[in-house]
């Protein structure tokens, strides 16, 4: 028996040897050439920019005990069978470096899955040679720093399965193919914001499972053959310029999990019954759709939406109480619409909720905070323009344990909400445009240790409780009080402070050299109140944005700007400033808005400033500035330059026509210029973000149709150019008609000469032209009453022109103010008629009806055809006005002849 135990016991020990012969002789080890494929790629790579940081690539090497086998390395994976690299995984390896086409990369043919992901890849584009590696299923390129043309050989990689090249750089046209690869089942080239393309006509047998091209210039419709991906789970079209119809075949795609179609440029449209077949939604988008009509009564199959936005669409009428069975919701966005009624109590039923955004409706009743602040999971609410029942807020019993970010704006608060002081995870309070009155409490700044921002603009507060010198906080960066009644010195903003806005008070004194210790402020807002004193030297070095119009603060302007100036704005205008304008702000590349105008500074123009390549709008009007504008230092001059006022000086010389031939801007007429500050602060909660927009403009002074108006929005697309009230002399030149963008044009009160030049008529965007208080002689050219179809307002009053007023659409719209001082014009709207064929007139003369002709009056007229308004005249002798003044005055009072004739022979004929 025990021999026998024994010789089994060997036989079990020799069956164990030989499987491990067997699995060691099959354990292949990685393949030399591949492995210096891997190798080479890597050396590639310039090493990491970060010696804490780890890369993937980190355990490639040469010699040492991992060297053999490169399968055993980061990120490598490997054929157990054959030994050949299928999989390499490098994502988020900080990488940095261009990915060129001879890479060793494109060796790897057996290659099935490639992910270089989150990595940066500076810019390069994808090389063609990536269709070598046909066999791979999947590719992930995302968030590398991509760039140039999708490579259209992936059209012919038929093994792919999973395609991922978003947020990259990509431009120019999808290649359409891809759509039609038999395998794939996701593609995703998301968030590459100039790829445009269109979707194809889909088949029934696609099997796509998610399909996402967000945030890109895909366009065209949405074809009804989109329903044929029945095993689609995925689909995310948002932000990008598809228009037409929804198509209703949506509704076949029922195993949809996620349906995002945002922000398009769908036409209006009610029909959404086709949402009741989709059932397993959990995620829904519809935000800005332009969708109208009630909620549909099919949103209550859609149990199981965790997500659904409706924000900025037009629907009307009640929240439908079977809203209140998607009681898995998170994240709910109404805001935006048009909805009508009470808000129901039954929100507190949606226990799970936490961002509920109701805002901008047109909800009646007021609504009791309660309902809401009773969640415990609620960290995002937006009830702005909703009426809060003040008792509601004063609760004391309200922990608020998660929200993060409250906007009660517009809801007729009269005072603070008690509960705030409870809100200890706080990170954004807005309680603009109520009626707040009296101190702001000192517990505000404190709530919450995480308070980034609060916006108390638009109420009726008068001071800080206990007067601070500075408002203590550790985390404040955005504070905006504009628009209040706040009085006594200014409080300096705690030390983290990004943005402060203090605008529209009666804030006086001198801003404290203590702002100076806020070396984070970028935004500063200090207009419309009543501060003086001189500007602390250090508000130049880092600021980009500059509020202080409407003050008392007077000296220099600060005069040292850093040659690494973020400066985008500035408006120091109506103020006491004196002196020259500094020569550094040259340093400021980035700066768009300069306003210095209403001060008293003195200089010649400031022609360095042409060097700012992004100078949008200059503004220098009513100062001391004198002498010759002169010529440009050269042709690259004021790039940008789209508004150029000037007014209300003592410049001298002739029109700065050197510069026309350098405003390239105002020749073109264009879109999308941004001349007013965007302020969008995005704080990040628990459900995503808080985007907190605001957009604070530059008021601007020009003189528009006449009169002078203040702009408290520059428009995004304005083109003006205004010299009046100076002491120009010489010709309008002829080249101003190249100026074809300008809709501005003020020339008024001036000493320039000459005729109107005809080129004028080529400005065909030109809303306002005024010329007058000049001494323009000649005609008014017909070109402008056929060509100017925009122009609202025309003056060419005191001036020496002479001829018939041309007659046109819009000339018929100006009255006799726009011509009066001219007294050789003739024609509507003025009294004078262009019948007669008249001498030159004499401007010395005005005179009576009588003074206009002369005693002895050598005209006999012989009328014919009166009824028809056409008179024919033969002089055959001498008449004189005493012995027949009922024929003169009969003539004068039928054809409105009112202008001196001197003594005359000979035939002649009158039209009237």
């Amino acid at each position: 028996m025990a021999a026998s135990h024994s010789s089994k016991l060997l036989l079990f020990l020799f069956l164990l040897y030989s499987l491990h012969l067997i699995t060691v002789t099959t354990t292949m080890l990685c393949h030399d050439h591949e492995k210096s494929a891997l190798l080479h790629f890597k050396q590639s790579l310039p090493a990491s920019p970060s010696s804490s940081a780890y890369s993937k690539t980190a355990s490639w090497k040469a010699s040492g005990n991992s060297s053999r086998d490169c399968c055993s390395w980061d990120g490598v994976e490997c054929d157990d069978a054959t030994g050949y690299v299928i999989g390499l995984d490098l994502s988020s390896s900080l990488m940095q470096a261009t990915l060129h086409s001879n890479s060793t990369l494109f060796s790897l043919v057996h290659l099935q899955n490639l992910n270089l992901a989150e990595n940066n890849f500076m810019k390069s584009s994808i090389p063609p040679e990536i269709s070598r590696l046909s066999r791979l299923s999947f590719i992930n390129l995302s968030d590398s720093s991509f760039s140039g043309q999708i490579p259209h050989e992936l059209s012919g990689m038929s093994k792919l399965a999973s395609l991922d090249l978003s947020y990259n750089y990509l431009y120019g046209d999808f290649p359409i193919a891809i759509f039609n690869l038999p395998g794939l089942l996701v593609l995703n080239v998301s968030g590459n914001q100039n790829l445009s393309g269109y979707l194809p006509e889909f088949n029934k047998t696609s099997s796509f499972r998610e399909l996402d091209i967000a945030f890109t210039e895909f366009s065209g419709t949405i074809p009804s053959s989109i329903g044929n991906l029945k095993s689609l789970n995925w689909l995310r079209l948002r932000n990008c310029y598809f228009s037409g119809s929804i198509p209703a075949s949506i509704g076949n795609m029922t195993q949809l999990t996620a349906l995002s179609l945002a922000n398009n440029m769908f036409i209006k449209s009610d029909d959404l019954s086709w949402l009741q077949k989709l059932t397993k939604l959990s995620m829904l988008n519809l935000q800005d759709t332009n969708l109208y009509g009630d909620l549909p009564p099919s949103f209550a199959n859609l149990t199981q939406l965790t997500f659904l936005s409706l924000r900025n669409n037009s629907f009307v009428g009640e929240i439908p109480l079977s809203l209140m069975n998607m009681t898995q919701l998170i994240h709910l966005d109404l805001s935006l619409n048009e909805l009508t009624g009470q808000i129901p109590r039954s929100f507190s039923q949606l226990n799970k909720l936490e961002y509920l955004s109701l805002s901008d409706n047109n909800f009646t009743g007021t609504v009791e905070a309660d309902s809401f602040l009773s969640s415990r999971n609620l960290s995002f609410l937006n009830l702005s323009g909703c009426k809060i029942t003040s008792n509601s807020l004063h609760h004391s019993n309200f922990s608020l344990p998660k929200l993060e970010a409250l906007d009660l704006s517009l809801c007729n608060l009269t005072e603070f909400p008690y509960f705030l002081q409870f809100a200890s995870n706080l990170m954004a309070l807005v309680l603009r445009g109520n009626n707040i009155h009296g101190h702001i409490p000192h517990w505000i700044w404190n709530a919450s240790n995480n308070l980034e921002l609060i916006d108390l603009s638009a109420n009726f507060l008068t001071t800080f409780e206990w007067n601070p010198v500075s408002i203590q906080s550790k985390s404040l960066k955005y504070i905006n009080i504009a628009n209040n009644m706040l009085q006594g010195n200014l409080p300096i903003p705690p030390s983290n402070t990004y943005f402060y806005l203090m605008d529209g008070n009666r804030i006086t004194g001198e801003i404290s050299p203590m702002i100076c210790g806020v070396m984070s402020l970028t935004v500063l807002g200090l207009s419309n109140n009543n501060l003086g004193g001189l500007i602390p030297q250090c508000l130049a070095d880092s600021l980009e944005t500059l509020f202080l119009q409407q003050n008392n603060f007077s000296g220099k302007i600060p005069q040292t700007y850093p040659k690494e100036c973020n400066l985008k704005v500035m408006d120091l205008s109506q103020n006491q400033f004196t002196g020259e304008v500094p020569e550094s702000l040259s340093n400021c590349k980035m700066l768009q808005v300069l306003d210095l105008s209403n001060n008293q500074m003195k200089q010649t123009f400031p022609a360095w400033l042409g060097t700012l390549p992004r100078l949008q709008v200059l503004l220098l009007h009513f100062n001391m500035f004198h002498g010759e504008i002169g010529s440009p230092r050269s042709p690259s001059e004021f790039p940008s330059l789209c508004i150029i006022n000037l007014s209300h000086n003592a410049f001298t010389g002739a029109f700065p026509v050197n510069y026309i031939q350098i405003w390239d801007v105002m020749k073109v007429v264009r879109t999308g210029i941004e001349l007013y500050v965007e302020a969008k602060f995005d704080i990040s909660f628990t459900q995503g973000k808080y985007t907190y927009h605001y957009l604070y403009y530059s008021p601007m002074i020009l003189t528009y149709k006449g009169a002078k108006r203040e702009y408290n929005k520059i428009p995004n697309i304005f083109t003006a150019i205004d010299l009046s009230s100076n002491k120009f002399t010489g010709k309008v030149p002829e080249s101003l008609g190249s100026l074809k963008a300008l809709q501005l044009l003020d020339l008024s009160n001036n000493d320039f000469t000459g005729p109107i030049p005809p080129s004028l008529g080529n400005l065909t965007q030109l809303e306002s032209l005024d010329l007058s208080h000049n001494k323009l002689s000649g005609v008014i050219p017909q070109q402008l009453a056929a060509q100017l179809n925009f122009l609202s307002f025309f003056n060419v009053s005191h001036n020496h022109l002479t001829g018939p007023i041309p007659k046109g659409p819009q000339f018929s719209t100006f009255d006799y103010n726009s011509y009066i001082g001219n007294s050789g014009l003739c024609g509507f709207p003025v009294s004078k008629n262009c019948g007669a064929l008249q001498s030159p007139p004499d401007d010395s003369e005005d005179g009576s009806e009588e003074d206009k002709f002369p005693s002895g009056f050598d005209w006999l007229f012989i009328l014919l055809g009166l009824g028809s308004g056409l008179v024919v005249g033969f002089v055959i002798g001498d008449i004189s006005m005493d012995r027949h003044p009922w024929l003169i005055r009969g003539i004068v009072q039928k054809f409105g002849l009112t202008q001196k004739k001197p003594r005359m022979r000979g035939r002649q004929i009158i039209r009237a």
